[in-house]
């Protein structure tokens, strides 16, 4: 008992100090894989913020190019300082201050026709860079964010950017000129990651310039950017870095971040320390289970083993009367149960030893009858030549053939040559009985003279066809044996027909009420013939019986071809 107590409490201890390895290692994995997951999906939607805010400043883009009364300036048939070129600078000043009331990212607007000169901004201060700006060449569809330049001393522009979209004549089809607009990136950024605790965070466009760059106040020096793939996830001492590309109206961007890591210290000291006190819990739970063990485990099943000790030793009365636990009560049941089951098997195996006894006595007496009736017609036979009666004589000597084959000297198995020598001696009693009334006919394939049959086989057939067949029809009968082989498939078929009564067809189906009685009279019958074959051959071989009412009754049987190891 101690081996055992000493067994379960080092497997679990080891179990349990395995458990808090790889609980600790899944913990750390499942908490890295966790967060990196939270940190890409949360990347993903500010990003797409982002996407969402730069479309709404390219449909603003669109809704100024396609005004019709700025696309009237891109005509070039208004004068220049006239009433009509006033009217239409007020009501372009009008829609721009008005689109970018909408979007309050959008700091400044200018548009610019290259054909006649005109320029309008929302701030004059504005004009000069983005004019530079405007200078870059623009195709119909295109759509650039470059970066705004400006001294400081005018304006601290250093997150600002300027998205230019062309200006396109809708009649001709040709840019005309350009619609450039300030926007603030660092109210954008500072909307979308607002809530972050952000370390780092970067925009680069995709030649490399470096659009937007904050870092936290707590943050002393520039992080070391190593991310080589569009998008990627490092994992660093104390933060996680994080990049990936956005689909911007003309170009691509990069954007990088680096955030802290949330993973509690405490947390995971909290965690061990509940698994220490798991293990002392476990410790004592593994010292009382032992007792436990002992107690409704160990002492039932001792007192089992010696219940069963008694047993082999051949007292059966060793029940299990015990009053233990609802399983060890269960198990003693199915012991007694046992118990009982042998004591019955003993007693039938005792009473079917004297069953045999007995019948074999049977058979031995059995076996008597026919050699005093076969000693009997010796003595017949004898009698009949000494008063000279051959008739009698050949009668008998067939008769006595038959009978030696009955007793089965010869073994189970005869030829088929033997076979129908012992018909021929079957068919010289009959026709004793019969005159020339019966007649037989042999077709025999002499290759099939040496296969093995069940000894009188083909008798009871012959003795169904003259009883059954030819007797009633009260005319002369032929039977008719043939016996051949198939070679390809190893079977040996033997068949009997006789051109007796037949037999009644009643729903496609032979009736044998009436021949059954016959066939007691007859000896073995047909049943009998049937059962032996597949006693001998199983189901693969059968008999099989074609009759028909007036004509006859054609039998045969399939079976193995045996060949006899005598030729």
């Amino acid at each position: 008992m101690l081996r055992i107590l000493i067994y379960i409490t080092i497997t679990c201890c080891l179990f349990v100090a395995g458990t808090v390895v790889l609980y600790s290692h899944f913990f750390s994995s499942n908490q890295r894989m966790e967060m990196s997951s939270q940190i890409g999906q949360l990347h993903e939607q500010t990003l797409q913020r982002l996407k969402q805010t730069f479309s709404q400043v390219d449909a603003m883009a669109r809704n100024v190019g396609n005004d019709n009364v700025l696309q009237r300036m891109t005509e070039g048939t208004v004068a220049r300082d006239s009433a009509e070129e006033r009217a239409l600078r007020e009501y372009a000043d009008q829609l721009i201050k008005q689109q970018t009331s909408q979007l309050p990212y959008i700091t400044d607007m200018c548009i610019t026709v290259n054909d006649n000169g005109f320029i309008l901004c929302t701030n004059s201060e504005a004009a000069s860079p983005m004019l530079d700006a405007q200078k870059l060449p623009l195709q119909k569809q295109d759509r650039m964010i470059v970066k705004r330049e400006m001294d400081n001393d005018v304006l601290d522009a250093s997150d600002q950017i300027i998205f230019m979209a062309p200006l396109v004549d809708r009649r001709s089809n040709v840019v005309k000129g350009t619609i450039q607009m300030v926007v603030a990136l660092d109210s954008i950024m500072k909307d979308i990651y607002g809530k972050w605790p952000l370390l780092h965070n970067e925009l680069i466009d995709s030649e490399g310039t470096l659009m937007y760059s904050r870092k936290a106040s707590t943050q002393t020096k520039e992080p070391d950017w190593k991310l080589t793939e569009p998008a990627q996830m490092q994992w660093k001492d104390e933060s996680i870095w994080s990049q990936l590309s956005v689909d911007l109206p003309g170009t691509i961007w990069v954007s990088r971040i680096e955030v802290q890591q949330s993973v509690d210290k405490a947390e995971g000291q909290a965690m061990r320390q509940t698994l220490f006190f798991v293990v002392l819990m476990l410790l004592a739970a593994v010292v009382l289970s032992a007792f436990l063990f002992r107690y409704y485990f160990t002492r039932p099943m001792q007192h089992l083993r010696a219940l069963m000790n008694r047993a082999e030793l051949g007292d059966f009365k060793a029940y299990w009367v015990r009053k233990s636990s609802r399983e060890w009560g269960e198990l003693g049941e199915s012991y007694n149960q046992m118990l009982n089951r042998l004591e019955e098997l003993i007693k039938q195996v005792k009473k079917e030893e004297a069953l045999k006894k007995e019948a074999e006595m049977e058979a031995l007496q059995y076996q008597l009858n026919p050699h005093f009736l076969y000693n009997t017609l010796n003595t017949i036979k004898w009698v009949a030549k000494m008063h000279r009666t051959p008739q009698i004589a050949e009668v008998v000597t067939s008769l006595v053939r038959l009978l030696q084959a009955s007793l089965g000297k010869k073994g189970d198995f005869i030829t088929i040559r033997e076979e129908v020598g012992l018909i021929h001696d079957y068919m010289e009693i009959q026709s004793f009985r019969y005159g020339e009334q019966v007649k037989l006919q042999c077709e025999v394939d002499p290759l099939a003279h040496g296969c093995l049959v069940p000894r009188m086989i083909l008798q009871p057939l012959i003795e169904n066809a003259i009883i059954h067949g030819i007797e009633p029809a009260k005319r002369e009968g032929l039977i008719t044996i043939r016996v051949w082989l198939d070679v390809p498939r190893d079977l040996l078929y033997c068949q009997v027909e006789d051109n007796g009564v037949g037999m009644t067809q009643a729903g496609g189906t032979v009736d044998h009420t009436s021949a059954a009685m016959r066939e007691r009279m007859s000896g073995i019958g047909l049943r009998h013939i049937r059962e032996k074959i597949k006693l001998y051959y199983g189901d693969g071989y059968s008999m099989h019986i074609n009759s028909k009412p007036r004509q006859g009754t054609t039998i045969r049987l399939t079976m193995p071809v045996h060949q006899s190891e005598v030729g």
